[in-house]
C-alpha cells in the first residue's frame, strides 16, 4: 500500500509539484523589528522523506497598509543572498505596500534559514586565471569542496533551486494563500520561474527582474559575466582615456586597459589594505563588471584605480578579517547541486587558456576550475524550464546588464508561455529594472491590475 511518503516521492522523480508536506495553517508572527515581523515555517529537509529531518524557513511580513488583495513574495538573488528585510529595503511604489501584504524570506540554507557553512576563512569567487598555478587551483578548489563535504553532508545536498521551490510553495500554504504573487531578482528569476515550472496553477503575478538563463544554470552563467564585461569596460576606457589629466590611467583606450590588467596582475599577487578594506584582483574585477555607461560608476571605478595604483607604492599590506562563509557556501551549493558541471580538470584548463585570448579583461577567470567540479552529483535533475503552464508571468530587462545578460533574458522570454511578455529598458545598464526607470507603470500596472502589454515593449 502507498502512502505519502511514497507518493511524493514519485511526485519528485517524474517532476511533478508536490504539495510541500508539513506546511502549516497557522503562522505565529511575532515583532522581529520596528519595521517588519517575523516567523517560522517548518518544511522537510529532503521532500522525497517527508517525515524525516525538518529545518525552519524563516519569513517576515509587512501588512498592506490599504484594501489588500493578496501576497507578494520576493527574492533577493544571490544564490546566497538573504530575503528577511527584503520588505523594507525594496522600495517599490507606495501604491504596491498599500494592496500587498509584503512577505520576505530567507532561502533554505542561508541567513536564519538553517545556515549552512563549509567552515571557509574566506567566501570563493572565480580564481583569477594563471596557467602556471592551475594545478595548484585544482587542489585549491578541491579542498574546498571536500571541506563543504565534511562540515555538512546532510544538509548540502537538499541546498537546491528545486527546494527552494517548494520551500516557496509551503511558504504560501502556511499564509492561507490559494496563489501568491512573485517579485525576484537576478537567481530570484531562476527561483521563480522554476516555481511556475513545478506550481504553475499556485502562481498568480509573477515579475522577473534581471534574468538568469535557465539553460545555463550554472557554469554558463559565469562564463557569460567575461562577453559583457569586455563590453562594458570598453565604454569605460574610451570614457577614462578623455579624463586623463584627472586620473592618469592612459590618454587611449588601449592604454587604460594595459593600465587595469596590470593593476589586477599586481593585485592578484599582493592584495592591497587600504583603511581596513582589502582589495586584491578578484574584487576590483567584479566591481569593474557594473562600468560602462553609468556615470557614477565609472567615476568610482577611476577612482579606485588612482587609489590602488598610489597604493601599490605606499600602503603596507595587511591581512583582511576573514568574512563569514554563509553566502559563499550557500552559493555553492546552490550552483553545485542544481546541474552537473564538468568534472575533468583539462575542460576547465583548455576553456580558461581559450577564454584569455577572448575576454582580455576577465581573462580565464569564469572559466576556471571550480569546487563544482568535485561536488557529488546532483540528487535531481536540472529544471527544464518548458512548456510553462502559468497564468501569466513579466520580464523586466535592462539591456546592458553585465550580470544577467539581455541574451540570457531573450531565451528565458522564448521558454515562457505565450502570455507571458517582456519589458526591455533599451540603453540601461542598472543590474535590477525595477523599480527606478521607464519599466515602473508598466510592471506597477501588472501586479496591481494583472494587465500585461499586448506585446513585448520595449522602452527607452
Amino acid at each position: 500500500m502507498r502512502g505519502p511518503g511514497t507518493l511524493a516521492l514519485v511526485g519528485l522523480l517524474l517532476g511533478m509539484a508536490v504539495t510541500p508536506v508539513a506546511a502549516v495553517t497557522t503562522i505565529d508572527w511575532r515583532r522581529c523589528s520596528p519595521d517588519f515581523e517575523c516567523a517560522e515555517v517548518q518544511v522537510p529537509l529532503d521532500y522525497a522523506d517527508p517525515s524525516g529531518r525538518k529545518i525552519d524557513i524563516a519569513i517576515s511580513r509587512v501588512k498592506a497598509t490599504g484594501e489588500r488583495r493578496g501576497v507578494l513574495v520576493m527574492n533577493p538573488g544571490g544564490p546566497g543572498s538573504a530575503g528577511l528585510d527584503m520588505p523594507v529595503t525594496k522600495q517599490f511604489p507606495p501604491e504596491i505596500g498599500r494592496h500587498y501584504d509584503l512577505v520576505g524570506f530567507d532561502p533554505r540554507g542561508i541567513g536564519a534559514s538553517s545556515p549552512v557553512t563549509c567552515g571557509l576563512e574566506r567566501g570563493w569567487s572565480p580564481i583569477p586565471f594563471e596557467r602556471a598555478k592551475f594545478d595548484e587551483h585544482v587542489v585549491q578548489t578541491k579542498a574546498i569542496a571536500d571541506q563543504c563535504w565534511a562540515t555538512q553532508p546532510e544538509l548540502l545536498p537538499h541546498l537546491t533551486t528545486r527546494n527552494t521551490a517548494r520551500d516557496l510553495d509551503a511558504i504560501r500554504a502556511a499564509l492561507g494563500e490559494a496563489r501568491i504573487s512573485y517579485y525576484g531578482i537576478s537567481y530570484g528569476t531562476y527561483l521563480g520561474a522554476v516555481y511556475t515550472q513545478l506550481f504553475p496553477r499556485r502562481a498568480e503575478r509573477i515579475v522577473l527582474d534581471s534574468n538568469v538563463d535557465p539553460d545555463r544554470a550554472w557554469r554558463g552563467m559565469v562564463q557569460i559575466w567575461a562577453i559583457f564585461a569586455e563590453r562594458a569596460f570598453g565604454l569605460f576606457a574610451d570614457w577614462a582615456a578623455v579624463r586623463q589629466e584627472t586620473y592618469g590611467l592612459g590618454g587611449s583606450v588601449d592604454e587604460v586597459r594595459n593600465t587595469f590588467r596590470g593593476l589586477l596582475n599586481n593585485l592578484d599577487r599582493h592584495p592591497v589594505t587600504i583603511e581596513g578594506e582589502t582589495y586584491d584582483g578578484n574584487r576590483v574585477r567584479l566591481f569593474a563588471r557594473g562600468v560602462g555607461q553609468r556615470e557614477a560608476k565609472n567615476l568610482e571605478l577611476a577612482a579606485l584605480m588612482r587609489k590602488l595604483l598610489d597604493a601599490e607604492r605606499t600602503i603596507t599590506v595587511a591581512a583582511a578579517e576573514p568574512p563569514a562563509d554563509n553566502r559563499a557556501a550557500g552559493s555553492l551549493a546552490v550552483m553545485c547541486g542544481d546541474a552537473r558541471w564538468p568534472t575533468d580538470p583539462a575542460q576547465y584548463l583548455r576553456d580558461a587558456l581559450r577564454d584569455t585570448q577572448r575576454y582580455p579583461m576577465m581573462g580565464g577567470q569564469t572559466s576556471n576550475i571550480s569546487p563544482c567540479a568535485f561536488w557529488p552529483n546532483p540528487v535531481e535533475p536540472r529544471t527544464p524550464i518548458r512548456d510553462n503552464q502559468a497564468e501569466s508571468i513579466l520580464l523586466v530587462q535592462n539591456e546592458y546588464d553585465t550580470q544577467t545578460p539581455l541574451e540570457g533574458a531573450a531565451h528565458l522570454r522564448e521558454l515562457l508561455p505565450d502570455n507571458s511578455r517582456m519589458l526591455l529598458a533599451q540603453g540601461a545598464w542598472r543590474h535590477g529594472a525595477y523599480p527606478g526607470h521607464c519599466a515602473d507603470d508598466t510592471v506597477t500596472r501588472y501586479l496591481l491590475d494583472g494587465v500585461l502589454p499586448a506585446q513585448d515593449v520595449t522602452c527607452s
